[in-house]
């Protein structure tokens, strides 16, 4: 998995990854201490994720292993919110 901030949302009206009602989000992939890298990719938003938040991604073969992707041609999708990241027992980061 990797880490990434939500900065965005696509539109693609026509299709044919055979989702229904897709929310497709552009993300920029974030270092540990949520700073963004300034590498950006769009994910499908599987979990109601909004712009500013810090996400879990997953991508590769494991994103046509959801009920809504089986068998679909996904390559990053948006799996969790992060709420708060430690390291040694340390705060990274905390959601505001």
């Amino acid at each position: 998995m990797n880490m990434a901030r939500v900065r965005g949302s696509v539109v693609a009206a026509a299709r044919s990854d055979g989702v229904e009602h897709p929310r497709f989000l552009l993300v920029e992939e974030c270092d540990q201490a949520g700073s963004g890298r300034g590498e950006w990719l769009v994910a499908l938003d599987l979990v109601g994720a909004d712009r500013g938040q810090l996400v879990l991604l997953t991508q590769g073969s494991s994103c046509r292993w959801t009920y809504e992707t089986d068998d679909k041609p996904m390559d990053t999708l948006v799996v969790a919110i992060v709420d708060r990241m430690d390291s040694g027992g340390v705060d990274t980061w905390k959601a505001e």
